[in-house]
């Protein structure tokens, strides 16, 4: 079995066990998948976004909750996103999300993506060297209403770390 598969059929599990039920829940088209989570990902790639604001409040309910899963129970809302992803520019100013694949489970859409960058000074304590580092994300996004009402997240920073402290 190939890791892709694995990692889809683990996110496929979590999105079942965290209440959503593909037979239960309206389906969407990878066509709708795609068009609402697109804005989303267009505000990781640092040099092409807009208005983080604005397209969040767009693109997101206003209930809308993030969750890393770092720390059991750990979301925020739409207010600390916007914080969180406006950040990035000064962090990691060239920083690239390119979706690799999408799945879709009745209304959520699971997206495993390339993230790249190259950080402006220290990140999480390692010291600002000008290396860049490369690192897999996968995402579960609830949609509903044709917004992102929730994302479970989880970006493999450890390997980033490690990239930038390479020798």
């Amino acid at each position: 079995m190939t890791t892709i598969v694995r990692l889809a059929q683990l996110a496929i599990a979590a999105v079942l066990a965290t209440g959503g039920s593909a037979a239960s829940a309206e389906s969407l088209t990878e066509a709708q998948a795609r068009a609402t989570i697109a804005p989303w990902y267009a505000l990781f790639n640092v040099a092409d976004r807009g208005d983080v604001r604005a397209i969040q409040e767009q693109i997101l309910t206003p209930d809308y909750e993030s969750c890393s899963g770092y720390l059991p129970n750990e979301c925020w809302g739409r207010e600390t996103s916007i914080k969180v992803v406006s950040n990035f520019a000064n962090t990691i100013p060239d920083m690239k999300f390119d979706i690799k694949e999408v799945l879709i489970a009745g209304d959520r859409v699971i997206v495993r993506g390339d993230v790249t960058g190259t950080p402006a000074g220290d990140l999480f304590g390692v010291p600002h060297t000008g290396k860049s580092f490369r690192m897999m994300a996968l995402d579960i996004q609830t949609i509903k209403d044709g917004k992102i009402a929730k994302t479970f997240h989880m970006e493999n920073w450890l390997s980033a770390i490690g990239q930038l402290r390479a020798k």
